[in-house]
């Protein structure tokens, strides 16, 4: 008898807690792996944040993107691929080894995140709840909202990424 209870909680938990079905953070109407992809995004540290536009597309197997401020100046360059993430062209602003160091992991976690081969999303917890999809991995948390806005929290470094895509 506490057998049959204890697969009927979990069985209970599983439908109520995550879906197998939403497992992938990134949706075909988040992101095109053909075409390129723009998002609104905000990064905010504190009580200073930047905002713009990230413009990404898949090339290969990697993906390039830039990161441009409202005023049309560029933050910085990027190619991503599951071993490695480089940033280019970095404003002077954040052209510093530990900042990029940290733009560059955060961006390849958010990018990478669905890719089998990356050693993060392998071991990462992915909980829905609500319609909400949430990915954790040792101090960062990505989440997918219902209404298509994604923010993603770099908890060590107290860095939070939202993100809104830029329909056309």
């Amino acid at each position: 008898m506490s057998f049959l209870i204890l697969i009927s909680i979990m069985f209970n938990c599983s439908i109520f807690d995550y879906q197998i079905s939403d497992n992938n953070f990134w949706k075909p109407q988040l992101r095109d792996t053909l075409q390129t992809n723009r998002y609104r995004i905000v990064m905010s540290k504190d009580n200073m944040f930047i905002s713009g536009i990230w413009i990404v597309k898949r090339f290969d197997n990697e993906w390039r993107g830039t990161i441009v401020n409202e005023f049309g100046l560029k933050m910085c360059d990027f190619i991503c691929t599951t071993k490695k993430c480089k940033l280019i062209n970095v404003t002077a602003v954040i052209d510093k080894w530990h900042i990029k160091r940290t733009i560059a992991s955060d961006i390849q976690f958010i990018l990478e995140i669905d890719n089998p081969a990356y050693k993060a999303g392998q071991k990462a917890d992915r909980h829905l709840i609500n319609d909400t999809l949430t990915i954790s991995y040792k101090k960062k948390i990505l989440q997918r909202f219902v209404s298509g806005e994604m923010v993603m929290l770099n908890k060590k470094h107290n860095l939070t990424y939202t993100f809104k895509k830029i329909e056309e």
